[in-house]
């Protein structure tokens, strides 16, 4: 079976960084790690269409202890299962930043299990997850199980993309599937081959930002957990946040950079509460019973 296509432009770039010149140094300095390659990979053999699509999900669990806390912040924002599908979208896209696998893992195409990315995050020292597009469908898959809402995986050849639909009252919707931005709409292969595409089907629009400052209150701690806010935030100082591409913010390294904002913080934004020192030395094993430990939880409405 051949491996599925890498996602080179999965999703629109959020985040504006500024990066500096002594950053690498200087997180070296203080101990953080620039090299993510270190976490012991799966064989290249299941990292293909049929595996991602049907023994992925296997990996899913709806009560994660990494997961749970968000969903319990989905909740504390709306009930409503279509206003979750949307923010399950987004915040997957701010919990989970976006980089190439190869840049990741050392290889062009990897389907992480959600321990594995928590595992990469601490042992690279990285304030949030990373992963491309397939990462992101696992990451959403585990919001939505943890939610109650029916899901499957899926991927294309053509469009060089990988995401989740989710079914709300028998109707099928369409998440972390924003193209046609990074879609290879120029190959000879994609010209042949569009024809058999649908058009995405999105649920509603629903501004759960605005409805999370309304119905909570301004809650920081249901923010910093939505990864709305980063984890500094205070009443008096909502720091508001966008999603994260490292391959359009630095696309010229080898590898992943390292994270300029683990300067200034001294706790993970996912799982919230995690220590920002990388973990090379004392990372547990990836399937083990403390890969996936609960994070120390921001409590949902704290001010």
């Amino acid at each position: 079976m051949p491996t599925l296509p890498r996602f080179p432009r999965c999703f629109p770039r959020e985040f504006a960084a500024r990066g500096a010149p002594w950053l690498a140094a200087a997180l070296l300095a203080f101990g953080f790690a620039t090299n993510a390659q270190a976490l012991p990979l799966r064989a290249e053999k299941e990292s293909t269409i049929a595996t991602y699509r049907h023994e992925l999900p296997k990996t899913v669990r709806a009560n994660h202890p990494a997961i749970t806390p968000v969903a319990d912040a989905i909740r504390a924002v709306t009930k409503n299962p279509l206003e979750q599908l949307v923010m399950v979208n987004d915040v997957t896209h701010l919990l989970v930043d976006f980089d190439e696998d190869w840049r990741v893992y050392g290889r062009e195409e990897y389907h992480a299990t959600l321990d594995e990315m928590i595992q990469n995050r601490r042992e690279n020292g990285w304030l949030y997850l990373r992963d491309d597009c397939d990462g992101r469908s696992v990451f959403a898959a585990h919001l939505l199980a943890a939610l109650g809402i029916e899901w499957r995986f899926e991927a294309s050849r053509v469009k060089a993309h990988a995401w989740i639909v989710a079914t709300v009252g028998g109707k099928e919707y369409d998440l972390l599937d924003y193209q046609p931005e990074g879609a290879p709409v120029n190959t000879a292969y994609y010209k042949m081959w569009s024809w058999t595409l649908r058009d995405p089907v999105h649920p509603p629009l629903f501004e759960w930002r605005r409805e999370w400052a309304k119905r909570t209150g301004f809650d920081v701690g249901v923010g910093v957990m939505l990864g709305l806010l980063a984890p500094d935030s205070t009443r008096d100082n909502l720091r508001e946040r966008r999603s994260t591409d490292w391959a359009k913010l630095s696309p010229k390294t080898p590898t992943t950079p390292p994270d300029e904002r683990a300067l200034a913080l001294s706790v993970a934004g996912f799982p919230l509460g995690e220590s920002l020192q990388p973990m090379l030395s004392s990372a547990p094993a990836i399937g083990s019973a403390d890969s996936a430990a609960a994070p120390v939880r921001a409590p949902l409405g704290s001010n």
